[in-house]
């Protein structure tokens, strides 16, 4: 019975332990140190309360390993001149926000110091693709670098395609395909010529054949 008596009251001793310490972590940030890879080429994405799509940094962490888009996530001295075709990795903060603000991720990231940046890119290359092109025309701002329009304070908008492979679900926008005449209201499968330079790097798309062309209810 006193041997009974004694288990009791080490399990009533550790739950107040674990109530205390549980209480005390209440209205606190959690931080865990991680290894971000920033990835050669930018992904697509729309923020939140916003209809203007733009071009995130697409990245992954040690913590979780999934890539993602750097999108309606806060980040902190991410100041570093980012280059289409090189890796990053950097060493952040990674923060668990207990109470973060609206319309944005609990997570933020602060930028602690870089480890590397290794061109990944390195030959030019040529790809046949087939694309399916919405039938809708969307707002679109370049990233890295910005566009701005005459005066240098106000970003360069365009009209864009959106764009994505047949088998895959991911988007891309495109402000020109070469040769492409897009008719609005109509959906259209292209066989097109995606042709990336390597340095500097850029791509660009030239059509070689309107597979097939519908009008979208």
């Amino acid at each position: 019975m006193k041997r009974s008596c004694i288990f009791v009251s080490i399990a009533l001793l550790c739950t107040s332990l674990s109530s205390c310490l549980n209480d005390d972590d209440k209205g606190k940030d959690r931080e865990k140190i991680v290894e971000m890879t920033i990835y050669p080429e930018t992904g697509y994405g729309v923020n939140l309360l916003d209809d203007i799509w733009t071009e995130p940094l697409v990245f992954s962490d040690s913590d979780e390993n999934q890539r993602r888009l750097l999108l309606n996530i806060i980040v902190e001295g991410f100041d570093f001149d980012y280059e289409r075709g090189y890796e990053y990795k950097i060493r952040a903060k990674k923060v668990w926000m207990h109470n973060p603000p609206q319309d944005v991720s609990s997570v933020k990231y602060v930028f602690m110091d870089m480890l590397s940046k290794t061109q990944v890119i390195m030959e030019n290359r040529e790809e046949d693709l087939e694309l399916f092109i919405s039938s809708e025309i969307v707002k679109f701002t370049p990233s890295y670098p910005n566009e701005y329009e005459e005066g240098g304070s106000v970003l360069k908008t365009y009209n864009a395609f959106r764009a994505k492979l047949t088998r895959v679900e991911n988007w891309v926008l495109l402000t020109n395909i070469e040769g492409f005449d897009f008719e609005n209201g109509y959906e259209y499968i292209l066989n097109v010529k995606k042709v990336t330079q390597a340095t500097p790097y850029s791509v660009k798309y030239i059509l070689r054949d309107v597979l097939s062309k519908e009008k979208k209810d």
